[in-house]
């Protein structure tokens, strides 16, 4: 039974849920088992809650890099931090019970600068990461991105970690990733959502059954605009029927922006409800149900993003940036509408346009359905683990 070393040292949810993934298809599969290298704060995710059946924990400290974490910028710091802890942790669990893979799930957070310039960061154990928000690639992807100096850095840190000859594969969910890069051990795996699996109650949002809903989901703070995003809402050109509803923890710095005016004239008159607070799952697949139109307009976010995927999966279309990869996908997938930062107008007629025709909102929604129905967690997982019980040397 091959031995895989998993390595999270954050605990928060959204990072959890992809080990979860890996673990449940890798109980499916079978001739697998894993072991989680964490941190104390890690292991107290209750996400592991679901999963500790089907793996064992390795807890390690978070190593102190001196005198050089405080010259190091921050990011970079962490990433050697981090590198440590799992060559540490890996050493250790490898001593008692050899290991044959290492799985790294968002590689380019933790690891992606200290393993361009080094090989074999395990010795002869091979290893594989998950990539999650590369940029570098986008513009030449066909994606509008701004410039930036990092991007030149960042995309020879990727080319030198793919000479390591012990990757064996770098796993993206960006699907613009791998043909940019044409290696043949970069795999595309989809940005997982399993919104579909839930027993949904359409009327969990309390808003009328002849509203439009406009749905702002996640954590809900500047980036995803909402200051704007009241304002627009507000305009008198706006169709009255359409409801916003924020669902998801609100951010302390958003505290006067809720609490300004025009957030209060449309609680007054009911264009404005809120669940501000983190919701299960069945109730983000609630919200989802009731929604007609989701929010995906995040000026200065360029990655992938879990609305989007969870808007197409329920058929629902997406207002959207025109910059980033999720602009990008949304215009080739032909499943919203979207509009150039920083101009409002554009986004309140793109708004009013979908509040204002529901056959075109059923046109993009089910064109969104066709390509993210099987973006799964169980696709994601299975994915992953096909190529991780391959044998050593397989594809290379």
């Amino acid at each position: 039974m091959r031995h895989i070393v998993l390595f999270e040292p954050d605990p928060s949810g959204h990072r959890m849920v992809f080990v979860r993934y890996v673990v449940e298809a890798m109980r499916h599969h079978g001739g697998l088992r894993a072991t989680l290298a964490t941190s104390p704060r890690g292991a107290s995710s209750p996400l592991l809650i679901d999963i500790s059946d089907n793996l064992d924990l390795h807890i390690g400290e978070v190593p102190s890099l001196g005198p050089l974490g405080r010259v190091l910028p921050s990011k970079l710091a962490r990433q050697f931090t981090h590198t440590r802890m799992l060559r540490s942790a890996v050493r250790t669990i490898g001593s008692q019970d050899p290991v044959d893979h290492v799985l790294i799930p968002f590689v380019d957070d933790y690891c992606l600068f200290p393993f361009a310039v080094g090989k074999r960061p395990f010795g002869l154990t091979p290893w594989s990461g998950i990539a999650i928000r590369p940029r570098f690639h986008l513009a030449r992807s066909g994606a509008e991105v701004p410039g930036r100096r990092a991007d030149k850095i960042e995309q020879v840190a990727y080319r030198h970690m793919l000479r390591d000859p012990a990757l064996h594969r770098l796993f993206c969910i960006d699907p613009c990733f791998q043909p940019f890069m044409n290696d043949p051990r970069i795999v595309t795996v989809p940005d997982p959502a399993d919104i579909l699996d839930h027993d949904a109650d359409r009327t969990w949002l309390p808003v009328a059954e002849d509203a439009v809903v406009l749905l702002a989901y996640g954590y809900i703070d500047h980036r995803k605009a909402i200051d704007r995003l009241l304002t627009i809402v507000a305009d008198p050109r706006m169709p009255e029927s359409l409801v916003l509803a924020l669902v998801g923890t609100q951010d302390a710095g958003m505290t006067s922006v809720l609490q300004g005016p025009v957030a209060g004239e449309l609680r007054r008159s009911g264009r404005l409800v809120e669940i501000a607070r983190h919701v299960s799952e069945r109730e983000e697949a609630s919200a989802f149900l009731r929604a007609d139109i989701v929010w995906g307009y995040y000026p200065g976010s360029y990655c992938s993003s879990g609305a989007m995927v969870r808007a197409g999966q329920m058929g629902l279309p997406l207002l959207a940036g025109r910059q980033g990869l999720v602009g990008h996908l949304t215009g080739l997938y032909r499943s919203g509408l979207s509009a150039s930062e920083e101009d409002d107008d554009a986004v309140l007629q793109q708004l009013a346009r979908l509040a204002t025709s529901s056959e075109l909102r059923r046109e993009l929604g089910e064109n969104g359905r066709r390509h993210f129905t099987n973006a799964t967690g169980a696709s994601f997982g299975r994915r992953i683990v096909q190529h991780l019980a391959e044998p050593p040397g397989v594809g290379r």
